[in-house]
């Protein structure tokens, strides 16, 4: 008896040994597939004030996705990007309450495999809004100021010790200017600073005349479950606009000081739930006073599909741990997990109605292919597919069948 598992043993090792071989000289012998060749952009800032530029170049995509960020050193910079068309924006990094500071400035670039294309930017003095902050009649030292425009960009600075306030490095446009108290006790009204053009300055007052109440939201799933994790909400008021971000945990989030009236809840997706914008149920802020009876739910519920991977060998083994992943048409992994014990798996998230959906199942990760099936045995992967699936409801698939690997370096037994 003690000789038959020594022999088992052995040659559970020799196998195991034999397919990481396999495994390593397959690697070393297949090449990497060929990207196409980077092109290059290159440019000049050029500041209208003169001076040292402190300014940083961020890259996004053409649907404005963003790719990265740097310094640019000294009024050069250089970039090499894979062909396609690209935003480049550039920022002047003096602080905001300099009303000096100059714009951000935008471009657009195409780049072509192996080529350089030049692009100088000339960097420009941007609008600035002052002024001072009251609240409850006295300076509200250190309130929060954020100028916010239509294009959704927010630009934020603090008010000194006498309530003032500058924020400058503006683009031209119209602005909502929201006011923070930093005592969290008064609230007031957004100032609206129209057609701010390029370089101009404009001195408003703001005054919180207010005092603020505060919200306790509970935040429930679709199914009325508690809506668990640690994300970010922002609560919007119906009355002015103006906006308040608090961080929610175990299913419940608290904003302190708002403005009187009621509101609507930005929420980002979590989990397998779409993101949702709607009006907070039961939401009704009073000055001074707390509400605790408001709450929020998310209502849209991502696509899921489940199946079960089994042995190619014996159909009725089924295969623990195995690696499975959901791409889209467009090759984008949309979930990864693990097989149960029982072979079984679920791939969800915040997936749309689609089609063209490919399932990739692999043996165990970091295990040279060899898994637990009938038999101790080295696998390889397999695709199934494609799958349609849509919003809100379960797609169960066929049985995917695990097969084994084959080849003049993989045994031609398994290890029983």
């Amino acid at each position: 008896m003690g000789t038959s598992t020594n022999r088992r043993r052995r040659a559970t090792a020799l196998a195991l040994a034999l397919g990481l071989l396999a495994s390593l000289l397959l690697a070393l012998g297949t090449a990497a597939p060929a990207q196409a060749a980077s092109g290059k952009v290159v440019g000049q800032v050029i500041g209208s004030q003169g001076g040292k530029l402190r300014v940083e170049m961020l890259w996004f995509d053409k649907g404005w996705n963003y790719l990265g960020r740097r310094k640019v050193e000294g009024d050069i910079y250089s970039l090499s990007l894979q062909p396609g068309t690209y935003h480049l924006q550039f920022v002047d990094q003096r602080p905001s309450y300099d009303v000096t500071k100059y714009a951000p400035s935008d471009v657009t670039v195409t780049v072509k495999g192996g080529g350089i294309v030049q692009r100088d930017v000339r960097m420009r003095r941007g609008a600035a809004i002052t002024g001072t902050v009251k609240a409850g009649g006295r300076p509200a030292a250190g309130a929060r100021v954020v100028a916010a425009n239509t294009n959704e960009q927010s630009y934020e600075v603090k008010a000194n010790g006498k309530g003032q306030f500058a924020v400058g490095g503006l683009p031209a446009g119209s602005y909502s200017v929201f006011t923070f108290d930093r005592k969290d006790t008064w609230v007031g009204r957004s100032r609206y600073v129209q057609g701010l053009k390029r370089g101009q300055a404009k001195n408003v007052g703001l005054a919180l005349t207010k005092r603020g109440g505060s919200l306790l939201v509970q935040l429930r799933r679709g199914d009325g479950t508690k809506m668990t994790g640690s994300f970010y909400v922002t609560a919007v008021s119906k009355a002015t606009g103006q906006f308040w971000t608090a961080r929610a945990r175990r299913g419940e989030v608290a904003f302190p000081n708002l403005y009187p009236g009621g509101y609507t809840m930005v929420a980002p997706g979590v989990g397998n739930w779409f993101a949702r914008t709607a009006g907070i149920q039961g939401a009704s802020v009073k000055a001074g006073r707390a509400d605790l009876a408001a709450s929020f739910r998310w209502t849209k519920r991502g696509a899921w599909i489940t199946g079960y991977v089994v042995d190619e060998m014996d159909e009725e083994t089924p295969m623990a741990r195995a690696q499975v992943m959901v791409f889209d048409k467009a090759g984008h992994k949309l979930d990864e997990t693990l097989t149960s014990s029982g072979g079984w798996f679920t791939l969800d998230g915040q997936i749309a109605t689609q089609g063209g959906l490919k399932i990739v199942v692999n043996p165990e990760p970091d295990r040279g292919g060899y898994m637990q099936g009938a038999a101790w045995c080295q696998f390889k992967g397999t695709t199934s597919g494609p799958w349609s699936v849509r919003t809100g409801e379960e797609t169960p698939v066929d049985a995917i069948v695990l097969p084994h690997a084959t080849g003049k370096d993989v045994p031609s037994q398994c290890v029983v």
